[in-house]
């Protein structure tokens, strides 16, 4: 009789009899799928031996075949994928005690550019096989944690998600009624990461003090070019199995405060906008003192002129009616013939928004006259913070 008793995969490595198994997380079994077989993890987001789960043999051996499975050339040492398992059960027992003792300190990758549509370059970073494999097997753990919370509307780098799944979305919108897409990039978003402002977000699921320690470690390793070490001040390098992760993290907390601004901002909301800037004011408030150890604030213009413009746009949809338009615009100074051209526009709420700054009257003094705060005053504010943290 043959038995229908599933068999217990061989391992590649050889842990030896230190490997603790207690915190194992599960091989999928009969058709389970890796993000069930990780959800325990993800219930025990803020427990503090979160590097016992990613040092486990079972996470381990599963991490090894997604780094194999990629085919990826060599890091800085040379080691190729065929060379990979006897080095690593060499080295295993030390690099053991030096990830869970908080000494572990991870190596510099190899600098590739590779060339874009545009005729610019991508710069990555290839890391050494021993790096992919303890970033896979981190990612592994951190992913059922923070990916349930990641917004709707977010495709890419995630499980089960892909652009066709944000085809189908737009599709959906189109059946209700939008008509406009619009396909935009973050010019250099990996490059220019801030590192404090997502360790700070990484840390709020994460209690795992020597794990907080390793991914900052990662952020700082550096890129090896023409075999010289290049400090990594900011950024996330692309090429790592971690990276998509920690860049989705920043994302979606960026995707959920323009979120929370549009929705203050909302143009039928049917309040004042005494009330509603001073809703604004305080909610910027609070979400700047959390982010005060920030060291750019690029960002923080940035989002000063979108925030700009979506009051803009409320005040315009308040003044409604064309002859209450070009009376406000006269009084903010705006010439009579300019006023009455912009007054009776058609032109849609968030277009007209953007060209009633500087030369319209609704300048920047005068928004902070209406008692709207921008960011980057808020963030030169708090520099006593960022000089004694």
């Amino acid at each position: 009789m043959t038995s229908t008793r599933p068999t217990q995969r061989q391992r590649v490595f050889d842990f030896g009899n230190e490997a603790d198994t207690t915190h194992a997380v599960a091989e999928p079994q009969g058709g389970q799928s890796c993000a069930a077989a990780m959800e325990k993890s993800a219930l025990d987001s803020l427990s503090e031996d979160l590097l016992e789960q990613i040092v486990d043999p079972d996470n381990l051996e599963r991490a090894w075949r997604n780094v194999k499975g990629n085919r990826e050339a060599p890091g800085p040492d040379g080691i190729t994928l065929e060379q990979f398992p006897e080095h690593f059960r060499v080295i295993w027992p030390e690099l053991r005690s030096q990830l869970l003792d908080g000494t572990y300190r991870p190596e510099a990758a190899r600098r590739k550019a590779i060339p874009k549509p545009d005729g610019g370059e991508r710069l990555l970073g290839i890391p050494n096989i021993t790096e992919r494999l303890l970033q896979q097997a981190i990612l592994q753990v951190l992913q059922p944690i923070f990916d349930p919370d990641f917004s709707e509307s977010s495709f890419g780098f995630r499980p089960k998600r892909s652009a066709h799944g944000a085809v189908k979305q737009v599709r959906s919108y189109i059946q209700q009624g939008y008509r406009f897409a619009v396909d935009m990039d973050l010019s250099k978003f990996f490059d220019r990461v801030q590192h404090d402002v997502l360790m700070s977000r990484v840390a709020r699921k994460v209690g795992d003090k020597r794990l907080l320690r390793l991914i900052g470690c990662y952020l700082r390793a550096g890129i090896m070019v023409d075999g010289f070490v290049q400090p990594s001040p900011e950024g996330t390098m692309q090429g790592g199995p971690l990276s998509p992760l920690l860049a989705n993290i920043l994302l979606d907390d960026l995707a959920k405060f323009k979120e929370k601004v549009r929705s203050i901002t909302g143009r039928s909301r049917g309040i004042s906008m005494r009330r509603l800037i001073g809703e604004l004011r305080q909610y910027l408030r609070g979400w700047m003192g959390y982010f005060a150890l920030a060291t750019t604030k690029n960002i923080f213009t940035e989002l000063d002129g979108w925030i700009r413009r979506r009051v803009r746009m409320c005040f315009w949809k308040q003044w409604r009616l064309p002859r209450t338009r070009i009376r406000k615009l006269k009084q903010l100074g705006v010439p009579h013939d300019l006023a009455v051209r912009h007054g009776t526009s058609r032109k849609a709420y968030w277009r007209l928004a953007k060209m009633l700054g500087g030369q319209m009257g609704m300048t920047k003094r005068w928004l902070l006259d209406q008692g709207l705060v921008f960011l980057r005053y808020l963030w030169s504010e708090l520099a006593p913070l960022r000089r004694t943290a």
